[in-house]
């Protein structure tokens, strides 16, 4: 790996430490009523990078000599102008504060930038905002799928909407540099398959497992509870899911067959207990069972294809995981649309809560730990730190890898 990846690599590693701390020490029973601290830091951590997005995409086209990154400089500016309306309304509307001036290392970041043109501008340019928006989506995924402030949902959902759109834009100027895309602390200690020739990382391989195995419990689900469910809204968003995941299937299928994965053909004994527990239901249950179950299911998987989408060099990877993150975040607002999924469904937990409760009715949910949430809220805020110090890292090393190539 030359000096450029190197950095990337680093900062990257910095960065996830600080964000899978943050996420993990969140409690994910957060009060509806209130704005926990895991939202404040979505919404901090979205204004932070607007602050720096905004100003510099808005040079972009004077800077650049190239047409699509000229482009989607103007594309990116638009989408984070709008989202940064969005957000100071969602902000006056929750009373949370958020920052109004550009800190120092963002400032440093916009001057950097302002002082170069080019290919090396175009360089620097598209390979920082590409490996912000990545980080960015996974939060704002990570709070679409647990967050339950509907304000603070419907911002996030918006966000993740721009992101997949400016993140393609970004990637099809061609000059996205793919060493800076890493955002795992480490890879699997497995060796990569070799299969046709090909080496294929084993989270492009886990990727196309996971949404096979998705499809094989909930497809047959939805279409049983399309049939059988005895509210008509969920009938009809049981029946859009059953005929939509044919289409998942297919672009995975596809990726699958590109980069030469063996796709499981069945979905796991776990997967099977929630689908029982659907066929086993009737009326009013079967409802709920398949709402929230679905719901629970979707918002665990949304976070993972997210990451794959944010960090996979693999193009078939990359087109089966725009797919399925785009029918997920789908599936989530129908779900979501009935009006029966419950709060302890927004968890993370390997096992869906609505089969916890299904499988034993004891005890009660566990309240919010307030220690867990400051930890959370002042992990969130060393992220912004840790994310400006790297980013600025970043921006100087390409520079200098640039003069060097000269």
């Amino acid at each position: 790996m030359d000096t450029l990846g190197q950095h990337a690599a680093l900062f990257a590693i910095l960065s996830v430490v600080f964000l899978g701390a943050f996420i993990g020490a969140v409690p994910a029973n957060a009060q509806s009523t209130e704005v926990q601290p895991s939202d404040r830091s979505f919404m901090v951590s979205l204004r932070q990078a607007n602050s720096w997005l905004v100003p510099v995409s808005k040079e972009a086209p004077t800077r650049s000599t190239n047409a699509s990154v000229s482009n989607a400089g103007r594309d990116i500016f638009e989408g984070h102008s709008r989202l940064d309306v969005e957000l100071l309304k969602s902000a006056e509307q929750l009373g949370v504060v958020l920052p109004n001036d550009v800190s120092s290392e963002h400032q440093s970041l916009i001057d950097e930038m302002a002082e170069r043109t080019g290919d090396n501008h175009d360089r620097a340019y598209a390979t920082i905002v590409r490996q912000t928006q990545g980080g960015l989506l996974v939060m704002s995924v990570q709070t679409r799928a647990t967050t339950q402030n509907t304000t603070i949902r419907t911002l996030a959902h918006q966000t993740v909407q721009m992101l997949i759109r400016t993140m393609t834009v970004l990637e099809n100027t061609g000059r996205v540099d793919p060493s800076a895309l890493e955002l795992v602390t480490a890879k699997a200690q497995v060796n990569a398959v070799r299969v046709i020739g090909q080496n294929i990382e084993p989270s492009d391989r886990e990727l196309l497992v996971l949404l096979t195995q998705h499809s094989l419990w909930q497809k047959p689900a939805s279409r049983e509870s399309s049939d059988r469910a005895r509210d008509a809204k969920v009938r009809k968003v049981a029946g859009q899911l059953a005929a939509e995941h044919t289409q998942m299937a297919q672009a995975v299928t596809e990726a699958a067959r590109q980069i030469g994965v063996d796709l499981p053909v069945e979905p796991t004994t776990e997967q099977k207990s929630w689908a029982n527990a659907i066929s086993s239901s009737s009326g009013e249950e079967l409802d709920d069972m398949y709402t929230n179950l679905s719901r629970a299911a979707d918002g665990s998987l949304i976070t993972q294809v997210a990451h794959a989408r944010a960090t996979t060099k693999s193009l078939p990877a990359r087109i089966a995981s725009q797919t399925a993150l785009t029918l997920l975040l789908k599936h989530m607002l129908l779900l979501e649309g009935t009006g029966l999924v419950k709060a302890n469904s927004l968890q993370m937990t390997n096992t869906p809560p609505i089969a916890q409760q299904t499988q034993s009715n004891s005890g009660s949910s566990p309240q919010p730990d307030d220690s867990s949430t400051s930890v959370g809220f002042l992990t969130g805020i060393a992220v912004l730190v840790v994310a400006a110090a790297g980013t600025l890292w970043l921006v100087r090393a390409i520079g200098h890898h640039g003069e060097h190539r000269r």
